[in-house]
């Protein structure tokens, strides 16, 4: 009878428990969605307090009922864009999937993220030096942690022999690239829509990841 081939089995580095934050502020969502919006448009430096009350539509003294000061608002906007993009994304890690289904998954997970969220994703990325002290190092954590979900792939994929041998931490940022800098060209009213983006930069991750 013929041999039955080894079952094959990947080394998938440990990920840490999913990071939680204890400095962040429950700001309420319409405060964020305006903060999100003046920020995009103006930039955060050159926004102001008043251009956020204006947006909600109060007077400035009411909008310090929800926040002390214009980073508060910068800070929800991130922890609020890292907790979603994380949660959409850890149900691909945890599949049964092959590591190249993954990669693709995750590629439109992100690119449906930023076709939503674009106000969102500029300000996450454009801004992200803006934000100073204790609440940087969390958001830190978070990046870092979403960024180790995808380097996990890879190697999950290297470990099985499916993609060739290159440093996981430098795939994982290439892969993310493509998506993460959508927000600056990606219209989802355009010709293309964030799927078929999305495949066309699997098509493209894959066609240098996996062994031929």
């Amino acid at each position: 009878m013929p041999k039955t081939a080894p079952k094959r089995t990947a080394t998938k580095p440990a990920l840490p428990p999913k990071p939680q934050t204890g400095t962040g502020l429950k700001v309420r969502a319409d405060v964020i969605a305006a903060a999100t919006k003046v920020f995009s448009e103006r930039g955060y430096h050159a926004a102001s307090m008043t251009e956020i009350a204006n947006e909600l539509g109060i007077r400035k003294p009411s909008l310090y009922h929800h926040v002390r000061k214009k980073e508060d608002l910068l800070f929800a906007i991130h922890e609020q864009m890292i907790d979603e993009l994380i949660e959409e994304t850890m149900p691909v890690l945890t599949s049964s999937t092959s590591p190249s289904e993954k990669v693709a998954a995750t590629l439109r997970v992100a690119m449906s993220f930023v076709g939503r969220h674009r106000d969102g994703v500029t300000v996450f990325l454009a801004e992200q030096s803006a934000v100073s002290g204790q609440r940087w190092n969390e958001l830190v954590v978070k990046r870092d942690f979403y960024e180790q979900m995808v380097h996990r792939i890879i190697a999950e994929g290297t470990s099985l022999g499916d993609f060739v041998d290159v440093p996981p931490s430098v795939a994982a940022k290439a892969v993310l690239a493509m998506a993460n800098w959508g927000y600056t060209w990606f219209d989802p009213d355009g010709p293309m829509t964030a799927e078929e983006v999305s495949d066309v930069f699997a098509t493209i991750a894959l066609r240098g990841l996996e062994v031929r």
